[in-house]
């Protein structure tokens, strides 16, 4: 089957946000930012830009439709709107906008906006923030957002127990997601009613923001999507305070506005994961068994707490213990403001540094007993799944996850065969390094995963989102259609949700129409949206589940048409089991019940759909801080091999060993292990959001923030080694994949260059200059 969205892409036909043409009168948003990361506002002067014919808006007027601020998920007292109020928080933070009929005019009169602002000190580092002599809140009286201490098993007493201990020291820097497209926002109002078209990942919690900010009932705002956006691995999440000045500004101007973001501003201003430092202990007995772990992570989260922020600290709650029997965990965790921008959802969310930090630990306590880090791993790998739910087996970790049975071992000693290879090309003279990284990726995540930020009897409410709605129906010439309230991001979604719902009803791919758009006119769930890996495991459980519903109906109008007592469902037709040669298909039924709908039998309703909503079993909330943060678990084994040349560190071979249990369709997996590869190796070797003492970005372009070109990625020899064991609760079988990559990168490349130099690499990306 012609993968449907590659060829849009390919022939120029997708759709993205600057492709939707604007209605008659928008004007066009520049936005106006600080050029300081930390000062007063005293004055922001306009008048010039309204002289010279052109619309201009400070916050003073914004907030005359801006109600309140945004959220955070730990009530703290923290005004966050989408434009300064009062000082400047970020270099780049919003102080202004100006509007024209022309995006150049628009940017050309920023010139002509006077602003007066009073520097202030900056904070710039987690030390900065620890320190407080400046303050990025006053009302907060502190730059530390979060302290909290978990304890889960008895972590004193192994600790005391261990034969050796080994600290890891790390520090994992910030970086952002690089999607092809930037944000994009098209507002407009009709009378009370915003209707906003944005590159959103999903209705999510958008929604209840952008109404709370705008003083608005749900019912007033209607967001959509383009048919395609060009990629986020997380980074859009973050685009709805720019949805919400962007409407601000159309109501205040009485036309629509439409504002597309620079790659200046997206590296600037833009979302980030947040930089992590701090330490790993592992309890280590002497015969290399791992008994208990201590983690010490310090969080930046940047200037505002932005939902769902400490978020990245908690996502792989559940799998604490990485892919290790480990029985004991201690888990203390601080979040700190500092004076540079917000952070949020990056593709793999609080996996790549966390797997960065745990993996590194393991490579040395490898060496410090003197053990191969390969034999050393799986010497320490779940084996046993001793809880069952339903008919499905489970290890259940000390945080509360759910990893369902695989075969660890098997598919970690997958890559022995490549591991003794190259450490032979080693022994041989040749200037190469082998590391090794083993991960559980987490997969369909469970909402409430954020609660545990908070203190038990803090929490409001309990959380457990994690389902989503698609609906099934068929038209009166048997065309399928699927609708899933989610965005395309390019990912073969659409292409593989034809595939499972035609297998499903028996007809061909081709007369199966997908619909994966965001349109909160149309159903949605909390949870709906593309993010954490959870197309596989939820989505398409959803959509079978709708499918099989929707056969239910079909085998009774069948029997019904047929006149027959017992009826089957077998290719696309119902077939009378008493005369099998008596059949009718789907196309016939539906065009009886929709050109027929009074000669229905007695009760039945008209109509060919089904809408299933689909909750993955073990999600459930958190009971005091164990909860299992995810829907699904995956294990995935990772090896790098680099080698030292003349213009330095190069990664010459990489190979991932994983069961992501049943594979939907290969060529979308395998595509999607590659670009998670590449994502991975990028944090490794090349890519940082660097500051100046000052506070100010130094990563204002492409070259200087580190991006790789495919220049370096074409000589890398990549291997896929796949195991499949369908998952018993989930009906897609399947778990994901594709997060997976990013998080075991890092690690299995800086295992890599410590095995080539010799040297710990306890921060990224590596910087040969300061190695040798």
């Amino acid at each position: 089957m012609t993968y449907r969205e590659g060829l849009r892409a390919v022939t120029g036909n997708g759709e993205y946000i600057d492709d939707l043409p604007s209605p008659p009168g928008t004007l066009h948003m520049a936005i106006l930012r600080s050029p300081y990361p930390h000062a007063v506002v005293r004055k922001i002067d306009v008048s010039e830009v309204r002289r010279r014919g052109g619309v201009a808006y400070t916050s003073e007027d914004l907030l005359r439709v801006v109600k309140a601020p945004f959220p955070n998920a730990l009530g703290l007292p923290i005004d966050y709107y989408p434009f300064a109020v009062g000082k400047a928080r970020y270099f780049g933070e919003p102080l202004a906008v100006v509007l024209a009929d022309d995006v150049y005019k628009a940017v050309d009169l920023l010139d002509y906006v006077e602003v007066d602002l009073e520097p202030l000190e900056p904070v710039v580092t987690i030390d900065d923030a620890l320190r407080g002599r400046a303050l990025v809140h006053e009302k907060l009286g502190s730059n530390v957002a979060m302290r909290k201490n978990m304890k889960f098993g008895d972590v004193e007493g192994f600790f005391k127990a261990a034969d050796d201990v080994v600290r890891l020291e790390f520090k994992f820097p910030k970086h952002t997601a690089m999607p092809l497209e930037p944000y994009g926002v098209l507002a407009s109002w009709r009378g009370d009613e915003l209707y906003l078209t944005a590159n959103f990942q999903g209705p999510m919690l958008y929604v209840y923001f952008i109404a709370r900010a705008l003083g608005l009932s749900t019912a007033q705002l209607h967001i959509k999507t383009p048919r395609d956006i060009g990629g986020s691995f997380g980074i859009k999440y973050s685009i709805y305070p720019y949805a919400v000045l962007a409407a601000a500004s159309s109501r205040l101007a009485g036309r629509p506005v439409k504002w597309v973001e620079t790659r200046q501003e997206n590296l600037v201003a833009s979302s980030s994961n947040g930089e992590r430092r701090g330490y790993v202990e592992l309890a280590l007995r002497r015969d290399g068994r791992i008994t208990a772990v201590r983690y010490h992570f310090i969080e930046d989260v940047g200037a505002y707490l932005r939902p769902p922020e400490p978020g990245a600290l908690f996502r792989i709650h559940g799998n604490l213990n990485g892919a290790y029997d480990i029985k004991a965990i201690e888990a203390d965790y601080t979040v700190v403001f500092t004076n540079k921008s917000p952070t949020g959802l990056n593709r793999g969310y609080g996996g790549p540094q966390f797997y960065f930090a745990l993996e590194r630990a393991v490579e040395e306590a490898a060496r410090r007993l003197g053990l191969d880090p390969l034999e050393f791993r799986i010497r320490n790998l779940v084996r046993e799944f001793p809880v069952t739910v339903g008919s499905q087996k489970f290890y259940e970790t000390p945080t509360g996850g759910l990893y369902p049975a695989q075969d660890y071992v098997t598919v970690v000693k997958a890559l022995e065969p490549e591991y003794r290879r190259w450490q032979e090309e080693k022994r041989r003279g040749r200037r190469v390094g082998v590391g090794i990284a083993v991960v559980v990726e987490p997969s369909g995540t469970n909402l409430g995963y954020v609660d545990v930020a908070l203190d038990a009897e803090k929490r409001k409410y309990p959380h457990s989102g994690a389902g989503e709605y698609v609906t099934v129906s068929v038209d009166p010439n048997g065309v399928v259609e699927v609708f899933v309230n989610a965005t395309n991001e390019g990912l073969g979604h659409e292409t593989a949700l034809a595939e499972v719902v035609a297998r499903e009803l028996g007809v061909k791919p081709e007369d199966v129409k997908v619909v994966f758009q965001t349109d909160t006119d149309k159903l949605w769930a909390l949870s709906s949206g593309s993010y954490s890996s959870r197309f596989a495991p939820v989505v398409i459980s959803a959509a079978i589940e709708a499918c099989r519903r929707l056969k239910e109906k079909v085998m009774l109008l069948g029997a019904h048409y047929l006149k027959a007592r017992r009826v089957a469902y077998s290719d696309g037709y119902v077939v009378d089991l008493d005369r099998p040669e008596r059949r009718i298909d789907l196309k016939r039924i539906a065009s009886a019940v929709h050109w027929d709908p009074g000669g229905l039998p007695e009760g039945m309703e008209g109509g060919l759909v089904a809408t299933a909503y689909f909750q993955p079993p073990t999600v459930r909330a958190p009971v005091g801080d164990r909860v299992n943060s995810s829907a699904a678990y995956a294990i995935q084994a990772h090896l790098a091999v680099v080698e030292l040349g003349d213009e330095g560190i190069k990664l010459v071979r990489y190979v991932v060993a994983h069961d992501a249990g049943r594979i939907i369709k290969r060529e979308l997996l395998d595509g999607q292990l590659h670009g998670g590869i590449h994502h991975g190796v990028a944090m490794a070797l090349y890519e940082e959001l660097r500051y100046g003492p000052d506070g100010t970005p130094k990563s204002l372009l492409l070259d200087t923030y580190g991006t790789p070109t495919l220049a370096e990625f074409v000589d890398v020899d990549v291997g896929l080694i796949h195991f499949e064991t369908p998952a018993v609760y989930l009906p897609s079988g399947a778990y994901g994949a594709g997060e997976g990559p990013v998080m075991g990168a890092p690690a299995a490349v800086a295992n890599a260059v410590s095995d080539l130099l010799g040297v710990p690499i306890n921060e990224l990306p590596v910087r040969l200059e300061a190695l040798i």
